[in-house]
């Protein structure tokens, strides 16, 4: 019965929804439901295909050090809900349910699953869309700076002190260093950096090199990416000046530019630290101080001079060691000294030729030697230094000495790849019997070893890099062309006297100005290379008759034809790096051709003819988009010994398949006997070589597999390592011999196990992987075990560094069983993420295999409830000395637990939701990041900490901790003086941070001050103090310099008054969003004098949102703040700014007790702001006329200035205050109209950037022939938004030669932007940006008739963007010619009436694309032959015009004018109303 009753509910129901139109619908649930169930089925299982290439892409991303996209993580979040929902239901209730007859489930079922089945396609269409996952992190900080070889004398002790007084000071903006070459500037102005960064003197350090020959481009970029700022192919150089200028203004940086020889205008790069830049500086090297004081302006300069004699000996002795105290040596010693004439590099390079030689004779000829070099006439280079890097050179071998001539071939300052240096070598026969890849490759690494240890060459930036320094560069430049016979041609000026030459090196040529035909016969090599783009063709006879050439690199060229390049018969090495190829089939003519490289290029198939070189022992085709590879064609490569085809060619024939090309099999690679390096991809694991091929390999980087096209150059990269494989393994494959040897040799694996492996060690390898370096394990379903000892036993992982595990589903021990001494004992790095099933890392038993470690990162781990396990019944003790009972990992320096939310601590024997018990030690631990740990409540025990533990802490964040109530308990204070960055955000109960009490009993550390300097508090809800009392008496906090509080709503106050009183070194302070604040300070209870607060190097106030604020400090106080160049109070309601004169400070009742009065935030005076140059602050109808006063008198040295006025209601703005304003610069103001207008015109004598926003009374900028209009004249940025009542921006009489960026949006009373005559006064506008003005008809509009006739030029104007304009029909009605003769962007969209750009006749001579579009992105549109924008225009209309979609969006925009219009006239006059109520 009690089915029938609802299955008539249901029809019932059924019937109500037919008769709402819905009837299809309903019924299809019910009738497909089973239907629909199989759909959501096979729906999961794509999403969860999806979801692992997501994820697959998340790895590599972060691998590429680049930060995930929030949207991605998002998606992830929804998917890992979806894909648990789903299975569940598709479990619980759909089995259970389709088994009985019941409508009203079946409806239920097929409507829930339908509506699921959408969720689920949604989450797999989106994640189509996701071609990038992340983006580069910004990597804050700058340059990373090399202090190695730096010696502290006592000579460069006053330079460096001042340079580092000048970079403090607030008046000096360039400073200059200067110095013969070789004397040391570049690592003096290096150490100045280092120190800088330790010492916070500025946000960033970036460092840059001029050079003799400067790439302003390059400078300009590698500024940009230091800051993480990235440029745009359509941006022009302006804009890219412009877009660096305002990064530059976002934060404190330093900036050096080494080695400057002439003037650069770094201006026009956007490098410029002219008014509002926050204390940033230049620091400028040069050998010429004219060149510093002159061209580069600088304020400050300092020379460096040499060293003293006891410096010069002292440096000398510490180089040769123990040979400076031969008696036998000493006296010469003292002559070597000399003739090195107190020069650094000259010491150097002259004490490392000497340090290992101990015949007295050798120094008597050293001494000869240095005195018989001849100077030479290297510009700014002491005669000594030549002739000490001679005698170095002299002392290396001679192979050792061309390797190093030819390294000057290279740009100055050029970081080289020793791998690519040896490569280029082969053929030029710089090396007596050496025949073999591996033999040159050995040779050159023994040779770059040996000029490093001379000191003729410096160390790189990464392993297998190296430098020269430019003073030694330019000595070796000069031997190579004067001395030694290998001249070599680095311009193509004057290229008829260089007809002798050996070698050509042109790294930035355009090879539209190469000859037709080099006419240097002897010439042995050649390096061409092209920085732009598109690729230019290299003339095709421009090779011939160069016959004995034996390297040829070109690089970033077009080559159609290889005509020229197959009569070079005695090439031996051919370079094609990133070139436009199409027939390549004439290189089969180059018999002698010994090393072959087509990287990066566009080849597609490489021809049959390549098997004619029997000659080739080197075949690089990586990163060339090659499909086809003849059969054939390796096997008769049989002397090849080394083959790369890495983001390659992958698509070798498998036997038994047909497809459309006859491919080449891997088996050919068994042809080539010599074969000692491969670099290659194998998709199908069944084809693989015969191991023998594997067993002769050196060094390799093998991928087998389908699932590594984008991600399997990534991984071992970062390590430096020969010998890498990447796997997909089955149990099938695991028996290959190919794959075993592969597996016993490599030292990275990367593992993606398949079905059927259980464990790594000993399923995959049972000999326990004795040269495994670095394991990365990824995306198994099956996997249990790292490591399972269980049924055999062997030293696991002896030399293993870093082990790397990545969503491992079922994964439930990394160690099951005992591991035996000698395991893991390499072990530095551990990173655990997403293993669903892991509850711990270790267990007790196994800490003395893992006591190495010096990182564990821990991610995302759902059960994970502790670090550490208790030993299980089958683990005895691995080394019965190693007491279990505490966990000591002496070598420990960094932690990171992210996303655990079941850890309930890192010990098994852990308090309840405490991280850090009485049995955990880390004497080390340097850095320590948590997030999302809920059940945390505390991170250490309140009494006991063991001895010695956590007092090295240099940075902590703890973030999303929804359950810890506190951060530092009582004994942990004394512990924290090494502390220097510590970030809380995110966590609901913290009440404290720094709990202080009256007892603090812990003495492990000597009282003192903590190195804390950046502190960040963000969305404390229920933070109540930062220190529960005055933590002097424990530890002093003197040396903070940037606090940033914001989202700490019941926090009332943020400092005792006793640290408040020792900030000397703070530099910003940063408040915001804290509603229940009413004081910065506390007031100290009994405290009855004035209390004076000094903020001597305070340079950046913010005080935002607080609208409980009354008080800095609510006692007696004086405040001085001489450092102050930025301050900021918005929104802070309550608060009275400034007041002029004494004040009655709080009185106390009766009872003691303080009875605050209203008082000021700053009691003013003529000290008090005496740097001040930027102010931010609110504007409310409470302001009188004595504030603006107040403002103007005191405030007198500001040069930008905003003013917000309140949203709700507009009001009179302070006239009286600007007026006093005259150095002001930057003028931004919003919500705000100025009483009595025109009064105060000298003010703006200096303006240069005005910004107008939200003044919906403004009708007019200025009135015509105003003397306040000709006030503004030198405005070089004027930008006007939301100024509905604007009728005319700027009136015919004004002038404005100095701007250069006008922008204007939703300004709706504009009809035009301005009459003929006032744009020919912007004789220097270079961007216009006008959006969103409804009505505007025109941009330029006519005057009168007669001049119909006159044309109209925007002479500088390189960028227009006209956007959402629905009225503009032209940018000019009328017939005048308007020329652009400097336009390079335009972009016109959302802009449905303009048919036509203009009537009359049209120049834009640089225009190649325009961007045009409908909606609010645009699309380029290259510009046809003889098509101006005016037919593009037209072409791009009859290609997308619509009527129906005209009409309905000329309908809309009418529809959204009118309302905006009657929105905007009622806003004005209620505001008028109450201004005048007011």
């Amino acid at each position: 019965m009690e089915i029938l009753t609802e299955t008539v509910k249901v029809i019932v129901e059924t019937i109500v929804g037919c008769t709402t139109g819905a009837v299809g619908r309903q019924m299809d649930y019910l009738i497909s439901y089973k239907k629909n169930v199989e759909k959501l089925s096979n729906k999961v299982d794509d999403l969860e295909d999806a979801r692992k290439s997501v994820e697959d892409k998340v790895e590599a991303a972060r691998k590429n050090v680049q930060e995930i996209d929030a949207k991605v993580l998002r998606w992830l979040e929804r998917v890992e809900t979806i894909t648990k929902d789903a299975p569940k239901f598709l479990k619980e209730e759909g089995q259970a349910k389709l088994k009985c007859f019941n409508l009203k489930a079946r409806y239920q079922i097929g409507r829930r699953a339908h509506k699921m089945g959408l969720a689920v396609k949604e989450l797999k269409d989106t994640a189509d869309t996701f071609d990038t996952v992340g983006h580069r992190v910004d990597l804050r900080g700058g340059t990373t700076i090399f202090t190695k070889g730096y010696e502290d004398f006592e000579s460069r002790k006053s330079t460096l002190n001042g340079i580092m007084r000048a970079l403090k000071a607030d008046n000096i903006r360039a400073i200059g260093v200067y110095g013969m070459g070789g004397v040391g500037k570049t690592m003096l102005v290096w150490k100045v950096a280092t120190q800088a960064i330790e010492d916070k003197i500025f946000e960033t350090v970036i460092t840059v090199v001029a050079s003799q020959t400067p790439d302003l481009e390059k400078i300009q970029k590698d500024i940009a990416n230091e800051l993480g700022l990235s440029f745009e192919d359509k941006n022009t150089d302006f804009q890219k000046a412009r877009l660096l200028r305002e990064r530059l203004k976002g934060e404190k940086i330093l900036v050096i530019i080494d080695d400057i020889w002439n003037k650069l205008d770094l201006d026009v790069l956007g490098i410029s630290f002219e008014g509002d830049h926050k204390g940033s500086k230049l620091l400028l090297t040069s050998r010429s101080l004219d060149v510093l004081v002159t061209d580069m302006d600088v304020q400050e300069k300092f020379e460096v001079g040499v060293l003293s004699d006891k410096e010069a000996r002292s440096l000398f002795s510490k180089i040769v060691g123990d040979l400076a105290e031969n008696l036998n040596l000493q006296s010469t010693m003292v002559d070597v000294v000399k003739e090195c004439a107190r020069l650094p590099i000259a010491i150097t390079t002259v004490a490392n030729a000497l340090k290992s030689k101990k015949d007295p004779n050798v120094w008597k000829n050293a001494v000869r030697q240095l005195k018989r070099a001849n100077p030479t006439q290297i510009k700014g280079m002491h005669e000594k230094v030549y002739s000490s890097i001679k005698f170095s050179y002299d002392f290396v071998t001679k192979e050792a000495q061309s390797l190093f001539l030819f390294c000057s071939i290279f740009e100055e300052d050029k970081v080289i790849e020793i791998d690519l240096l040896w490569r280029y070598l082969v053929g030029l026969d710089f090396f007596e019997d050496v025949y073999k890849m591996e033999e040159v490759r050995n040779m050159v690494h023994t040779l770059v070893n040996s000029l490093k240890d001379a000191c003729l060459l410096l160390e790189g930036n990464r392993s297998g890099t190296f430098k020269m320094h430019d003073v030694i560069r330019d000595v070796a430049i000069y031997i190579a062309d004067k001395e030694e016979k290998m001249l070599t041609i680095r311009s193509l000026e004057g290229l008829e006297k260089w007809k002798d030459s050996f070698g050509i090196a042109l790294f930035d040529v355009d090879f539209n100005e190469l000859p037709e035909r080099f006419e240097c016969p002897q010439l042995k090599f050649i390096f061409l290379a092209n920085k732009k783009f598109p690729k230019q063709p290299i003339p095709n006879n421009v090779f011939e008759g160069m016959k004995e050439l034996r390297v040829l690199v070109l690089i970033n060229a077009s080559l159609p034809h290889l005509s020229s390049i197959s009569c070079l018969h005695n090439l031996q090495s051919l370079f094609l790096d990133s070139c436009e190829l199409e027939d390549v089939a004439l290189i089969g003519e180059l018999k002698n051709l010994r090393a072959l490289t087509l990287s990066g290029s566009n080849i597609k198939q490489l021809p049959m003819e390549i098997r004619q070189l029997t000659r080739l022992q080197l075949l690089n085709l990586k990163r060339a988009e090659l499909k086809v590879i003849p059969s054939n064609v390796f096997s008769h490569l049989r002397g090849l010994e080394e083959l790369y085809m890495s983001r390659s060619f992958n698509q070798w024939h498998v036997d038994g398949e047909i497809t459309e090309r006859n491919n080449t099999r891997v088996s050919e690679l068994d042809h080539m006997p010599l074969l000692t390096t491969l670099d290659i991809n194998i998709s199908n694991p069944k084809i693989l070589p015969k191991a023998s091929l594997f067993e002769k390999l050196e060094r390799y980087e093998i991928l087998i597999g389908n699932n590594w096209d984008q991600y399997w150059y990534l991984g071992s990269v970062e390590f430096g390592i020969s010998r890498t494989l990447k796997l997909e393994l089955d149990r099938g494959l695991q028996v290959e011999d190919g794959i075993k040897v592969l597996l016993k040799s490599c030292e990275y694996l990367e593992l993606t196990p398949k079905e059927g492996i259980k464990n790594i060690l000993y399923e995959v390898d049972k000999e326990g992987f004795p040269q495994l370096k670095h394991l990365y394990v990824r995306n198994s379903t099956e996997i249990q075990y790292i490591v399972n000892l269980m049924e055999f036993k062997c030293v696991a992982f002896p030399v293993l560094q870093s082990l790397s595990l990545h969503n491992i589903e079922n994964l439930e021990e990394i160690c099951h069983y005992q591991v035996p001494m000698g395991s893991f004992l390499s072990l530095k790095k551990l990173k655990v993420r997403k293993c669903e099933k892991l509850t711990s890392v270790f267990s007790l038993t196994m800490f003395g295999c893992f006591s190495q470690l010096q990182e564990i990162k821990i991610e995302d781990c759902k059960v994970m409830c502790a670090i550490f396990s208790k030993e299980r019944k089958h683990e005895i003790q691995v080394n019965h000395d190693i007491r279990t009972d505490i966990i000591d990992f002496t070598q420990l320096r960094s932690l990171y637990l992210q996303n655990l939310p079941n850890l309930v601590g890192f010990h098994p024997d852990a308090d309840s939701q405490l991280l850090f018990n009485e049995k955990v030690a880390i004497s080390n631990l340097e850095e320590i990041y948590i997030e999302g740990i809920d059940n945390l409540k505390m991170l250490w025990h309140n009494h006991q900490v063991v001895p010695d533990s956590f007092c090295k802490i240099k940075k902590l964040h703890v973030g999303s901790c929804k359950n810890l109530m506190n951060i530092f308990p009582p004994n942990m204070l004394r512990r924290l003086r090494n502390l220097e960055e510590l970030t809380i955000e995110d966590c609901n109960l913290v009440e404290e941070v720094f709990e202080v009490r009256g007892e603090n009993v812990d003495e492990i550390c000597d009282k003192g001050s903590t190195q804390l300097r950046h502190l960040t508090l963000n969305n404390l809800p229920k933070l109540k103090h930062v220190w529960t009392s005055d933590p002097e008496a424990i530890l002093t906090f003197q040396n903070l310099r940037q606090v940033e509080v914001s989202k700490c709503e019941t926090l009332k106050s943020l400092f005792p008054i006793s640290l408040a009183k020792h900030l000397e070194q703070l530099e910003s302070l940063q408040i915001n969003d804290c509603g229940l604040m009413e004081e910065i300070v506390a007031l100290e209870e009994g405290l009855e004098t004035t209390t004076e607060f000094v903020f001597t190097r305070i340079t950046s106030l913010s005080l935002e949102l607080l609208p409980e604020l009354k008080y800095f400090y609510p006692g007696k106080h004086t405040s001085r703040w001489p450092s102050l160049k930025i301050l900021k109070i918005c929104k802070c309601n309550k608060v009275r700014i400034v007041a002029s004169k004494e004040l009655s400070f709080p009185n106390t009742d009766g009872l003691d007790h303080h009875v605050p009065v209203q008082q000021p935030l700053f009691l003013i005076q003529k000290d008090t702001f005496p740097n001040l140059k930027e102010l931010n602050f609110d504007w409310y109808e409470t302001m009188n006329q004595t504030n603006g006063r107040l403002f103007g008198e005191f405030f007198c040295k500001l040069e930008v200035l905003r003013l917000d006025g309140k949203d709700d209601k507009l009001i009179a703005g302070p006239s009286v205050f600007v007026e006093g304003l005259r150095d002001l610069k930057s003028l931004s103001v919003s919500n705000l109209f100025f009483d009595n207008e025109g009064q105060y015109a000298g003010t703006f004598d200096r303006l240069t950037e005005l910004n107008l926003y939200k003044m919906p009374k403004l009708m007019l900028l200025w009135k015509e022939n105003s003397e306040q209009g000709r006030a503004f004249q030198n405005l070089g940025i004027l930008s006007v938004s939301e100024c509905g009542r604007l009728k005319n921006l700027v009136p015919s009489s004004m002038h404005f030669r100095n701007l250069n960026f006008l922008s204007v949006r939703k300004c709706h009373g504009l009809i035009n932007l301005a009459t003929s005559s006032t744009v020919k006064s912007l004789v220097q506008l270079k961007e216009l940006n006008i959006f969103e003005c409804k009505r505007m008809r025109e941009i330029v509009t006519n005057e009168g008739e007669g001049e119909a006739g006159d044309e109209i030029c925007f002479n500088q104007l390189i960028f227009l963007h006209l956007d959402d304009l629905p009225s503009l029909r032209s940018f000019h009605l009328g017939n005048r010619t308007i020329k652009f003769p400097s336009l390079e962007s335009l972009y016109v969209t959302r802009c449905p009436e303009m048919k036509i750009f203009s009537n009359g006749v049209l120049s834009m001579p640089k225009l190649k694309v325009v961007g045009l579009g409908e909606n609010g992105w645009s699309v380029y549109r290259k510009l046809l032959p003889e098509e101006d924008v005016n037919s593009a225009i037209k072409r791009f209309w009859e290609e997308n015009y619509d009527p129906c979609v005209q009409q309905l969006f000329t309908e809309k925009e009418n529809g959204v004018e009118d309302s905006e219009d009657d929105s905007e006239d009622d806003s004005v006059d209620v505001s008028e109303d109450d201004s005048e109520e007011d």
